[in-house]
């Protein structure tokens, strides 16, 4: 709910209570008329839209604005005259900027296509944001709404980036037999020529509600990285992302493993038939978070990858339960607990633990020791297992860092953590001559 604190008697009152949403970053319009917030349905939470909202600051109903778009509603702004709201959204890989007006009516697409505004602000007729894309990961422009002319304000990157080799994402859709639409991209290896081979890597997101494409930031070292030492890299969102709308953010509901697994693959199996340059006698697996669970479910079913990187993942769902910080995803993915004798055949089931014993491929397990989502007994547990079971496994656990580390951990670890991958995929990596 939302309330109101009076800082001069510090006494809180109840503002506003909307049943079946949970209420949160409230904001005045600038004319202290309005008040803006967003909305979450209760119900299965981790997998609904994220709503933005507005009630008078008198009190009375409110009213949702962005239900149409079915996207996550992020980062919001006032308009100088309280009479637009401008908000970002993912949507199909890219974050666009968008407006709707503050009484409610149709949402509006601003600008953004294969790229991502991460932040922004808003003073008068001026928007000034940050935005991502492949060819220059992050510098901050200035839009203006008058003439809708946009021009850059930093140069932060150009120089750096002038002296490097830059792979730009190619994009695909197809359709899975359920009428699942899965979008994807392949990343070519720097160098290719035509007529050769080249190793490739199937990199996964988490969540599982991520959303991955060319307006993320968090990916862009990795995958170039990746495609500097010589490998191709596709990557997808599969059934249970967000970007997509409502539908699709639930299709993985009661099925963290075969569903999603099968939108992954079928996607690599695709990038393959229309890239002749993919050596599928060559192929390497990676993830972390969902990705690691996914990872180790995949290679626990599929025995086609030379080497695979399980980071930080979920192995066994009713130990998760107990855990994670981020257990209630066992009760609003599964639909119980693991004390319920339907959900704990579910759990058992849909945890790649089980099925340890069909790994053969060899896999490195990542985990840091104050990761407190998913926490090192995950790790633990499947390593200790692939151990006594005499398969090929590897296990490196990093100091003094949580589950974040590949996006906001010490610099050095993050560097450290890109090159373990890549050394332990190059003893298996068959590059061309």
């Amino acid at each position: 709910d939302l309330w109101i604190i009076d800082p001069e008697t510090k006494t809180a009152k109840e503002f506003l209570a909307w049943p079946g949403y949970s209420l949160s970053n409230a904001s005045f319009s600038p004319d202290g008329t309005q008040v803006l917030f967003y909305a979450e349905v209760l119900a299965n939470r981790h997998a609904t839209q994220t709503q933005l909202a507005v009630v008078s600051a008198a009190g009375g109903n409110p009213v949702g604005l962005t239900a149409s778009l079915d996207r996550d509603a992020g980062g919001s702004a006032w308009s100088a005259d309280s009479k637009t709201i401008f908000f970002t959204a993912q949507t199909e890989g890219d974050i666009p900027l968008f407006s709707v007006p503050a009484k409610g009516g149709n949402v509006s697409k601003i600008f953004g296509n294969d790229n991502g505004i991460n932040d922004f602000d808003v003073a008068g007729d001026k928007i000034v944001y940050a935005l991502t894309e492949t060819r220059n990961p992050w510098e901050v422009y200035l839009h203006n709404a008058k003439d809708k002319s946009s021009r850059q304000l930093t140069r932060l990157n150009e120089e750096w980036i002038s002296k490097k080799i830059i792979s730009v994402p190619k994009e695909y859709w197809h359709t899975r037999p359920d009428g699942m639409k899965i979008q994807y991209w392949v990343m070519e290896p720097v160098g290719r020529q035509e007529g050769k081979q080249y190793p490739t890597i199937l990199n996964i997101h988490g969540g599982p509600s991520a959303m991955w494409g060319p307006g993320i930031f968090s990916m862009w070292h990795e995958y170039q990285v990746e495609n500097s030492w010589g490998y191709g890299v596709v990557y997808c969102n599969p059934r249970g992302s967000g970007g997509y709308g409502d539908k699709f953010k639930k299709g993985n509901y009661q099925d963290w493993g075969t569903g999603p697994a099968a939108d992954i693959l079928t996607s690599l199996d695709e990038a393959i038939k229309q890239h002749g340059w993919i050596n599928p006698d060559n192929l390497f697996v990676e993830g972390g978070s969902y990705a690691g669970y996914m990872v180790a479910w995949i290679v626990g079913h599929d025995n086609r990858f030379k080497a695979a990187n399980a980071q930080r993942g979920v192995y066994d769902l009713t130990t998760f339960m107990g855990e994670g910080n981020a257990w209630r995803l066992v009760p609003t993915n599964f639909g119980g607990y693991p004390w319920e004798p339907a959900t704990k055949k579910l759990l058992d089931e849909s945890s790649p633990l089980t099925y340890v014993d069909k790994i053969n491929t060899p896999l490195l397990i990542i985990h840091a020791d104050q990761d407190l989502r998913t926490g090192v007994i995950q790790s633990e547990m499947l390593y200790k297992s692939l151990k006594i079971l005499n398969k090929p496994v590897e296990y490196i656990r990093y100091p003094k860092e949580g589950h974040e580390l590949t996006r906001s951990g010490n610099p050095g670890r993050m560097m450290d953590h890109l090159l373990r991958v890549i050394e332990f995929f190059e003893r298996y990596a068959q590059h061309p001559k």
